[in-house]
Order: C-alpha cells, then structure tokens, then sequence
C-alpha cells in the first residue's frame, strides 16, 4: 500500500510546477517551493539550506528510509540544513515531505509544506575529475608557458566535495586543489572548536608529495573577532565576497542573491551603490586574502551595472585590493569581475587568483580562466602566490 500512494502521489507532482533543487542552494521561508526535484545516483547526495523563524523549525515527517538517509540540522541564525544520501537500489523515485510548524508541536497543522522528489539516474557518484579537452590542454599549455602555477582556490568542501575528491582532482589534472569551508554565525561551521576540526582534517590529505592548501570563506563583518588567532593561524588563506550586506527585519543577514526587488534595497540604485561600495571597501580592510565576485549586483540593478559601476568607484576598489595585498579572483563559469573591471585591475597592478566556486564535486568549465590568462596577457609574476605555496 506504501508503494502504492508513493507511486499516486509521484504520478500526481508530475502535474504540479516543480522547482530543480541545486545542491548547496539556500531558501527564504516566503520562497520555498511546494516541490523540488532533483536527480541523483546511487551513492549521490544533495544538500540544502531552509530559512526557520524564531520557535519554528523544519523536520522530515516521512520518507523512504530503504532509500534515502535525511540529515537534518538547525542552526542559530534561522537557517535548517538539509542532507539527502540516495542508498537504494530501486529504480522508482524516493520522496520526502517535510513541514514546517513550531517547534515541538509535531500535531500542530504546518504553516508550510515541502516536497522533494528524487529521480534515480544511472552511474555512481559524481566523477570529480576535469574531462579531457582542447580547453584543458590549452590553459596547461598557457600556464606552463607564462609560468604561471594554477590553482583553485574557490574550492568548497560541500555538497558531496571532499578533500579527498579533491586530491584526486589535483592528482590527475594538475591544477592544484584546496580544501575550504565557509564560516560565521549562519552557517554550519560557526566557532573556533568546530575550524579547527575542519583545518586538522583537511590537512591530512596530501597529494603529489604535498598537503592541500586549506582556507575559509568567511562572511560575517566581525570574523577577525570571532576567530581567534591560534585557530586563524591553521589556515593558509582567507576568502570573502560582498554578497551579504545589511539585516533583514528579523535581524538575519540579508543575502543579496536572494534580494528580488529594487525596495528591498532602499529604491534608490545610486544611494544603494554608495553603501555598497563603502562596504566592498570595509571587507577589503579586513585581514582577507582573496575577494571573489568583485563588480556582483543584486538581480533588480544587473541592468544598470554598466552605469552604477563607474570607472571611479572600480578604481577605488582596485587601489584598496593593491594596498592591503588582496588577490582579485577570476571565477569559473561567472561572469564576475565583470570585463572592465578586470582590464583595469591589470593596468592597476592587482594580483590575480582563480577559483571555482563549486556547488558539489561536478567539475566546472575553465574557459574563463584560459580566456582571462590571454585576454589579460597574464604571467606567473601577476598571480597571487601565497607562503603555502612556497614551501
């Protein structure tokens, strides 16, 4: 009879709108969808983020425990951390209902529902490692050429990556691999006790004769304060972006990727811009190492980026990053930093990383980089080379 309702039940969501669930995803409460889909192998896992209201948490109330472990989490900050391993075998699709009602009132009739429907896909996990191509081939080549030693430092350990996957990825491409977490108040590694545990576990991994860099994207304002020094010592780098700024009204933090209108930002793109870049500024003040998605709007200002992004306040950035010695990072498959920030960042003397900025163990496309290395004519002396690789 399980089965059966099951299979009514799927048969029936094939009919209702779905969204595709990306691994590592992130959901305000008034966006959750009613369904998610989204398609794993045996083996696979898939991992998601659910905003919670103060007394109010989420839970998986059914699902199929022959075919799917769930983890659940919930976190200060608001947010419940979602883990689905695919283990079974069948071919027919797993579901998970979840609901959200306040927190130790499992009678209680939930404020929201959600649905995650997995389809099974053939083959195992996820093979980590780049494809061969005329892409690769070309970027080795280049790099090899101008002396310049690549290395992805925008590597998230996440959404099934490990550091291991990443060794191997080193082992067989030869562009050298990293291990990072993020890190704050909001996010599942939150204090000094559980970095370090990250940090010592990480470096374990060696691969070619080495051990994997290991860094933290770190997105709190008061990082440097919350981390302390012996912790911030274990690591090799730090990663920020500028893409959360400001509250929301219940005090979370607000992530500009989940901003929708041009209200949430005030209504006014110009006031709006000179907060933000006085704030690219404060996190280029902070002891980081890398800044990632320089030049990244919030979707209601995208069309105007050529307009709010002046020539002035590019080069206010680019002249901070070039004093405090901060790499400017070229991301895979991201159309940051946009072009002209890029130009001007090399005639300004800036250093260059590259990264990723991976969402599971899929290997992403690097056209970019090779397309960044050419465009910028880049060699080895314009390429951020911090201690670790030195050694």
């Amino acid at each position: 009879m399980r089965r059966l309702i099951l299979t009514t039940m799927l048969a029936a969501s094939l009919f209702a709108a779905a969204a595709e669930l990306r691994g590592g995803a992130e959901y305000a409460l008034a966006d959750v969808p009613a369904e998610l889909t989204c398609r794993l192998p045996k083996g696979g896992s898939t991992r998601f983020l659910l905003e919670e209201a103060p007394g109010f948490e989420w839970a998986a109330t059914s699902f199929m425990p022959a075919e799917v472990e769930v983890a659940l989490e919930h976190r200060a900050g608001g947010r419940a951390s979602v883990v689905a391993n695919l283990k079974g075998r069948e071919d027919a699709p797993v579901l998970i209902e979840m609901a959200y009602r306040r927190a130790g009132n499992a009678s209680a009739a939930p404020a929201k529902t959600l649905r995650l429907v997995i389809y099974k896909v053939k083959g195992g996990p996820v093979d980590p490692n780049y494809p061969k191509s005329r892409t690769m081939e070309f970027l080795k080549t280049e790099c090899a050429n101008r002396g310049i030693q690549i290395v992805d430092w925008h590597l998230h350990i996440r959404g099934g990556m490990t550091p291991e996957l990443a060794a191997e990825r080193e082992a067989k491409s030869g562009i050298r691999s990293t291990a990072m977490e993020n890190h704050g108040r909001e996010w599942e590694i939150c204090d000094n006790a559980r970095l370090r545990a990250f940090a010592e576990k990480a470096k374990q991994v060696q691969v070619n004769g080495h051990r994997l860099p290991v860094g933290i994207q770190v997105n709190d304002r008061d990082w440097f304060r919350q981390i302390d020094a012996e912790t911030r010592a274990q690591f090799d780098y730090i990663l920020a972006d500028t893409m959360i700024m400001g509250k929301l009204a219940n005090g979370r933090d607000k992530r500009l990727w989940l901003v929708k209108s041009l209200d949430e930002l005030g209504g006014d793109p110009e006031a709006w811009m000179e907060q933000y870049v006085r704030h690219n500024l404060q996190i280029l003040d902070e002891p980081i190492s890398i800044l990632a998605n320089p030049t990244y709007l919030p979707a209601p200002l995208n069309a105007m980026a050529d307009k709010l992004w002046t020539e002035a306040r590019m080069r206010a950035i680019i002249a901070k990053a070039v004093a405090k010695g901060v790499a400017i990072e070229i991301q895979a498959e991201s159309p940051y930093p946009r072009p002209r920030f890029l130009k001007l960042a090399r005639e300004m003397g800036a250093k260059f990383s590259f990264g990723t900025n991976n969402f599971d163990p899929r290997p992403k496309d690097l056209s970019r980089w090779l397309e960044a290395i050419t465009w910028l004519d880049l060699h080895g002396e314009d390429i951020w080379t911090p201690a670790c690789l030195k050694r």
